[in-house]
Formats: structure tokens, C-alpha cells, sequence
């Protein structure tokens, strides 16, 4: 509606400079002032009412742009244009929008002196808006390339537009067109005032990985790290891209150094156990989970995390104490007994997760599995009919 407050005071504002041009031509005259008077409609909200102002529009400027007097005028063209784009707009023509293009293109060429430059705007303002509606259907069809070639085509007439160029992006990738996917969102990446900043920056690294290019996965997953470090998504992508090409050291020395200057940060604790989980070092994983739970003790994120290593290195040990048959049944029962203990940890931090989630599924497995290991039947039974009531 900004857009088309502008185009009525510009028009205004040509129809008053240009009078000896409509003295020539009765046509061109004609077609300003019915956009003009469809345009003010259109402002209103009712543009079904000024229908019949943008159809005389259209006849007149039809027949001004082969007039010997006013084919060759940039007004023309200019008016050309602003009226086939609201046609294309509100009939949702391709055909008009063609002409729209064709307007805008000869506009451009005849106004040596830049006077219609600002409704020469407006007009590819108009014709984006229906390029972008026209990607939007395109899409509700899942007709992704149509869907992008619509939104690319509306990004001419409206550089710059975040959510264009993002639903461009969007388009490309549902397209598996990957590299114009990351072409769209690295233009997003310096706008961190738009909305879904934080969403194209996480997942940029993941498109780098479905073509294959792992060094820029990671160059981009650390600079979402850095951009959003206390976002759990892009800290634990960082982490989990440089533990797949070993660089386990690099990335806990990255949070040990963070820790020195920061001891009291739980998140740091915590993406430290993911780090050292990743790299299999389930005892200092344990540890660092164990760091943040002193700092918050109801932090259920390092506590479900606690309790899920406990329980993984005890199903460890279990299968290799069940796999030594040189035990006997005094020896077996005796390290059995031992793991029952070790585990029992493992109840306090499940609980806190299920004192703040009582729905958290995978807590209520961890306890679920803790009992059953514990021969605790009664609070095994209690804790699968938790489980049973979340389907």
C-alpha cells in the first residue's frame, strides 16, 4: 500500500508537468488519469471498483503507444508499465506481465532526463509483488523451480528483499538445487535484523555438506557458533563438523579456553561433554555434564545428557563383564552389584528432567531402563505407565 500511495502522488505530480505532451495526445491523458483514479481505488482496498478505470487505462495508453506523437515518450512507457502491472496483478496474467517488463524495459531507455524513474520503481514494485505471488502458488503446488524462478525474477524488481531472497533460497534447496540455495542465504548472512537470521545461518553449513564441500561446512558452522553461542543447534554443529574430520582437540580446546575466561558458564560445560561424548570419552564427558549440574542443578538439558552416558558406559561394562566367562557366579554377581551402584546416579539426573518435562520421553526411558537394570519392579511399573500414557 506504500508502494501505491507513491505511484498516485508521482502520477499527480507528471500529469502537472507534462501538460503539453497531453495536449497531443488525448489517449495519454486518458490513461494517467484512470490509473490514477484506479490506483487511489486500489488504495482504499477497493480495487474491484476501479476495474473499469484500469480497463479504459489500458485502451488508452494502448493506442498512445503507437501514436506518431507519443510512442517514442518515456511518459508513455512509464504509464504503460504501471498500468499492464496492476492488470497482471489483479487478473494474475503472465501475458500482461510480459508487457509490464516491456514497458518497464523502454521506460528505462527514453527517460534520458530520469524523470519517471520514481514511478518507473513502482511499477517493478507492482510487477515483484505478482512475481512474488506467482512463486507462492507455485510452491502451494510444490513446483519448486517455477516457485524460484518467480521469487528470483520478483528479487529484480525488489533487490534486496529478505524474505525474497529467502524464500528464493527456500525454493532452490526443496529443489535440490543446493548451490543456488547457498547462493541466497549467504546474501542473508550480513542481515542479522531479519527474522529467520538465525535459521539460514545454522543451516547454511548443511547445504555445504549436500554438496559435498566439508572445509566451507565447517568455516560456516563456526562462524554460526560464533554469531549465535548460546543457540544448542549451531554450537553443537560446530562441535559435531570438526569432530567428523578429527579435529576433536581443536574444538575442546576452542571450550576450554572459553571456560578459563568464564568458569561459571554451564552452556560451556555442556557442549564440552557433547564434545568429548562425540570423541567417545564417555568418563570426561560425564565429568564436564557433572560441571554444569554444580552450577545449575536443574539444568535439564546437562542432566538428561549426565544420565544417558552413565547409563551407556554401565551397558558397556556389562556386556563385557556378560562376555567373560572365566567369572564365577560369586565374581559375576559381586561386579554386577558394583554397576547397580555406579548407576544409581543416574535416577537423580533422569528425575530432574522429568521434574521439569513430566512428557520428556527419553528421561522416563532412562529411568524406565534404570529400574529394570536395578530389578526395582515397582518403579519400573510406575514409570511405564508414565511412558504408555504419552501415546
Amino acid at each position: 500500500m506504500n508502494y501505491l500511495k507513491k505511484a498516485i502522488v508521482l502520477s499527480v505530480l507528471i500529469t502537472a508537468g507534462a501538460s503539453t505532451v497531453y495536449s497531443q495526445s488525448s489517449n495519454l491523458k486518458k490513461a494517467a488519469t484512470n490509473i490514477q483514479k484506479f490506483e487511489e481505488l486500489k488504495g482504499a482496498g477497493s480495487a474491484e471498483l476501479g476495474k473499469a478505470n484500469l480497463t479504459t487505462a489500458k485502451e488508452a495508453i494502448d493506442e498512445a503507444s503507437i501514436h506518431d506523437k507519443t510512442k517514442d515518450l518515456a511518459d508513455t512507457w512509464t504509464y504503460y508499465s504501471l498500468i499492464y502491472a496492476n492488470i497482471a496483478s489483479l487478473e494474475k496474467s503472465s501475458e500482461s506481465a510480459t508487457k509490464a517488463i516491456e514497458g518497464i524495459t523502454k521506460a528505462k531507455e527514453l527517460d534520458k532526463d530520469n524523470k519517471n524513474t520514481a514511478n518507473i520503481e513502482v511499477a517493478g514494485q507492482i510487477l515483484g509483488q505478482y512475481k512474488f505471488n506467482e512463486g507462492v502458488g507455485a510452491w502451494e503446488k510444490q513446483d519448486f523451480k517455477s516457485a524460484y524462478t518467480s521469487f528470483n525474477d520478483a528479487l529484480t524488481y525488489l533487490p534486496g528483499d529478505t524474505t525474497l531472497t529467502y524464500y528464493s533460497g527456500l525454493a532452490a534447496i526443496q529443489n535440490q538445487d543446493y548451490k543456488n540455495g547457498i547462493e541466497k542465504y549467504k546474501q542473508l548472512l550480513d542481515r542479522k535484523d531479519f527474522s529467520s537470521h538465525k535459521l539460514v545461518v545454522v543451516d547454511l553449513p548443511k547445504l555445504y555438506l549436500s554438496l559435498g564441500d566439508t572445509t566451507s561446512a565447517i568455516e560456516y558452522a563456526a562462524q554460526a557458533a560464533q554469531a549465535y553461542p548460546n543457540d544448542n543447534d549451531a554450537v553443537i554443529q560446530n562441535i559435531e563438523l570438526n569432530l567428523i574430520v578429527g579435529n576433536e582437540s581443536k574444538i575442546v580446546s576452542e571450550i576450554e579456553n572459553q571456560l578459563t575466561k568464564d568458569p561459571q558458564n554451564k552452556s560451556l560445560y555442556y557442549y564440552l561433554g557433547i564434545a568429548h561424548s562425540s570423541a567417545n570419552d564417555s568418563q570426561k564427558a560425564l565429568e564436564a555434564y557433572q560441571k554444569a549440574i554444580e552450577i545449575d542443578p536443574n539444568y535439564a538439558d546437562a542432566n538428561l545428557n549426565a544420565g544417558v552416558v552413565l547409563m551407556n558406559s554401565v551397558r558397556e561394562e556389562l556386556q563385557i563383564i556378560n562376555d567373560d566367562k572365566t567369572l564365577n557366579n560369586n565374581q559375576y554377581n559381586e561386579k554386577i552389584n558394583a554397576l547397580k551402584e555406579r548407576i544409581k546416579p543416574a535416577e537423580e539426573y533422569f528425575t530432574k528432567v522429568v521434574d521439569a518435562d513430566p512428557k520428556s520421553e527419553s528421561a522416563l526411558r532412562g529411568l524406565k531402563g534404570l529400574y529394570d537394570f536395578i530389578q526395582d519392579e515397582a518403579k519400573g511399573q510406575a514409570i511405564q505407565a508414565k511412558l504408555d500414557a504419552l501415546n
